[in-house]
């Protein structure tokens, strides 16, 4: 299968991290977070002072506009949640197990300009989640930051490829097309979630990264996949327009009805994305 062939190739390039025992355990731990015991993930993350650290930093940046300065991952779990803390954990030791980004000279794609992508689905996501008052906002910020991950694998492991899935993309292709032009059939979607898979990871967060693209194809937390889905649709417009490029990102009028979000939310969430992308911007640091 041409699946099988592009993860061969992923795992030949000998870019693919093999993660340390610690931070192994700290994601079978998290696996399930309702069961997650605090004291023994406190415990782990401890061990990795890098991931910890850039957890508190993030979370107080200014962004989120809390009332108290969070001191410790403890503080942190109670005041956004064991979820939200936990999603900001996988992200966290993803960036500090893949290279910041490979070479941009001579490159076609600029992953730098990506994350602008990447972060704007998480502020779109925010500022739906407040606008529709439905899932936690800061949850949701969370989910936004993990469902670009396949990306992230193709841009260490293989960038010749994701530079020719680049270069349709700005003579005009739809990502996904090229993709599947480029790959063989297969997403960044579907990479990113066998690295999940592989990384023991969230039945969750792989349904965001598989199926944020196509929202109905997910059998569990569909309703999450559907509003990352408006949220990554709203950042594309605007990454889009940043290469010099126009292309028909029309939203699912099915899958806005089911949520309750109407036209006007669209627009209110739109008008106000580009102060609040460039204020995540000028807080986040990675």
């Amino acid at each position: 299968m041409q699946n099988e062939r592009i993860f061969q190739l992923i795992e030949k390039s000998g870019q693919l991290p093999q993660l340390p025992e610690n931070i192994s355990n700290i994601l079978y731990i998290i696996k399930n977070p309702i069961e997650a015991d605090i004291d023994l993930l406190i415990d782990q993350v401890s061990r990795s002072s890098e991931i910890n650290n850039m957890i508190l930093k993030n979370i107080n940046c200014g962004f989120f506009q809390l009332k108290k300065e969070i001191r410790t991952l403890r503080e942190a779990i109670v005041y956004l949640g064991m979820q939200t803390v936990q999603n900001m954990m996988i992200f966290y030791i993803t960036l500090q197990f893949f290279p910041q980004a490979a070479k941009t000279a001579g490159r076609t794609f600029d992953m730098h300009r990506y994350w602008k992508h990447v972060l704007g689905t998480s502020v779109a996501s925010f500022l739906l989640a407040r606008r529709i008052k439905k899932w936690d906002k800061y949850e949701l910020f969370s989910y936004g930051l993990m469902h670009d991950i396949g990306i992230v694998v193709l841009d260490t492991c293989l960038p010749e490829l994701l530079d020719r899935v680049a270069e349709k993309v700005l003579s005009g292709v739809h990502q996904i097309v090229a993709e599947r032009i480029c790959l063989g059939g297969i997403t960044h979607g579907e990479i990113g979630a066998w690295l999940c898979r592989k990384w023991n990871i969230r039945e969750d967060i792989v349904n965001v990264v598989e199926f944020h693209h196509t929202p109905y194809r997910a059998e569990a937390s569909q309703e999450l996949v559907k509003l990352i889905y408006i949220a990554d649709v709203i950042s594309s417009k605007l990454y889009e327009k940043m290469l010099g490029i126009n292309i028909d990102h029309n939203l699912n009028e099915k899958v806005m009805n089911e949520l309750g979000i109407t036209d006007e939310h669209i627009q209110e969430v739109t008008r106000d994305f580009p102060e609040e992308l460039e204020k995540a911007l000028y807080y986040f640091s990675l």
